[in-house]
């Protein structure tokens, strides 16, 4: 898309700048910046864009879209609309009709960035396939992400969020996607939307806005399977453990750090192979991934070849390893199902020393908070030697660890973390550090490296 289409489908007016330049990539946050960009103003809860716009120019950015008048330099181009957020929904749908290759879609309440992950991967060999980055995966987030795909990218994987009912649906009907994955329906959201039905409503959403010829492929082991099933095209493909599923887990042994060997069945063949994610719900998200492949044509045994190729991202249960410490930065984001998921992780990953426990708050999980952050500290009690806990729920936390016989420590911020972990741990120790990302508890793993190291 050039800036003078840009204008158009935002309804908006090229007020600077070449019509034909054409925008290769669009951020939001001046700080992500990178020469060429298009910086998009929006207009938050706490803070503006519009402030940030002379920062963007300078940083390399080639263009702006805003909704009020700003003085850049001469050169750049600037479109200027009546709603940035509207603009970018009405500049989404255009870039989306125009694209012909494949579109995926996967949502659920955890796992939806590493099953975004793998299944691009394993995707590839239809060849060049586009996912969001990130946390590209809202109402912002998709449109901004949507300016990367080119007509090169023979399939494009997105990965939806929501914060309500309807934001899934006003998603995909711009998408339009033709397979859609729901991972798994769980508490994330509560705050939101109320109880775990609600949610699995609204993640329905994706399902439903499938075409008729479309494919939905399904967590057969979850519970809410049948109800998510009533939104779905006739085309389903389950994916479990259970002798019903249609892709079938056979077994999986853990290879630590370096993630998991399994063996799959469908269509009465089996094959093996290996996923770098760690965790033991890295290899339900690969199954879902395989599944997706095979509903958009690749073989079965090209897609389970293809999991090699999948690298996890940034803050999702990756490991790192320095100063004999194993490190697990899973700071993306937190609810109860990921952190029992990380918790297992830091049970069973192989440890000469002591297993600590890292912990922030769990958001979004509305009334049910406070018990649910006293459920994470009786939890972690039965996984780690020791728990560190930071945030509003630190004291909540740390005290139910210990009631539950653990050792527990509640560190008032992250550099108090990052001291406490210094004179704590010692080569041979595992630390997990899990939290939703508000907390901001990747700060710490990047200071304790920068200090151990």
């Amino acid at each position: 898309m050039n800036a003078l289409q840009l204008a158009q489908a935002a309804r908006g007016r090229l007020v600077q700048g070449s019509p034909a330049w054409e925008i290769p990539r669009a951020v939001a946050d001046s700080r992500e910046v990178q020469p060429g960009d298009l910086f998009v103003a929006i207009e938050g809860e706490r803070t503006d864009g519009h402030l940030f716009v002379g920062q963007a120019l300078a940083a390399g950015a080639q263009g702006a879209l805003v909704n009020r008048a700003v003085e850049p330099p001469p050169g750049p181009a600037v479109v200027e609309v009546a709603d940035v957020r509207r603009a970018l929904l009405s500049a989404a749908r255009t870039m989306a009709e125009e694209y012909t290759g494949l579109v995926c879609a996967v949502t659920g309440s955890v796992g939806k960035t590493t099953t975004k992950e793998i299944w691009a991967a394993c995707l590839g060999p239809l060849g060049d396939v586009f996912r969001n980055p990130g946390n590209y995966n809202s109402d912002i987030g998709m449109p901004l992400a949507l300016f990367s795909l080119r007509k090169t990218h023979h399939a494009a994987v997105f990965e939806l969020g929501m914060r309500g009912q309807g934001e899934i649906r006003r998603l995909a009907r711009i998408l339009k996607p033709k397979i859609g994955v729901i991972t798994l329906i769980g508490d994330s959201h509560l705050s939101e939307l109320g109880s775990v039905d609600a949610i699995a409503r609204a993640k329905s959403e994706l399902l439903s806005e499938l075409p008729v010829g479309g494919t939905a492929v399904l967590n057969a082991d979850d519970p809410y399977m049948s109800q998510l099933r009533l939104s779905a095209p006739p085309n389903i493909l389950l994916v479990g453990r259970g002798a019903d599923a249609d892709l079938r887990i056979v077994r999986h042994e853990s290879l630590g750090t370096s993630g998991s060997r399994l063996l799959l069945r469908y269509g009465g063949l089996e094959c093996g192979g290996e996923v770098t994610f760690v965790g033991e719900g890295a290899v339900l998200d690969a199954a879902l991934a395989i599944g997706g492949a095979i509903a958009a044509g690749v073989s079965f045994a090209d897609a389970v070849a293809a999991l090699a190729n999948a690298r996890p991202a940034k803050g999702r249960l990756r490991t790192y390893a320095f100063a004999g410490l194993t490190v697990i930065d899973d700071t993306y984001n937190a609810s109860p199902q990921s952190l029992g998921v990380a918790l297992a992780l830091l049970r069973d990953l192989p440890a000469s020393g002591r297993r600590i426990a890292v912990l922030g708050d769990m958001r979004e999980l509305g009334d049910a908070e406070v018990e649910m952050h006293r459920a994470m500290g009786r939890d972690a009690a039965h996984s780690a030697d020791l728990v560190l806990a930071i945030g509003d729920f630190s004291q909540t936390v740390a005290q139910a660890t210990r009631d539950a016989g653990g050792q527990a420590l509640a560190i008032a911020d992250v550099d108090g973390i990052v001291a406490e972990l210094r004179g704590q741990a010692h080569p041979g120790d595992v630390v997990l550090f899990k939290a939703s990302r508000s907390v901001g508890l990747e700060r710490a793993v990047e200071r304790l490296r920068e200090a151990l190291q």
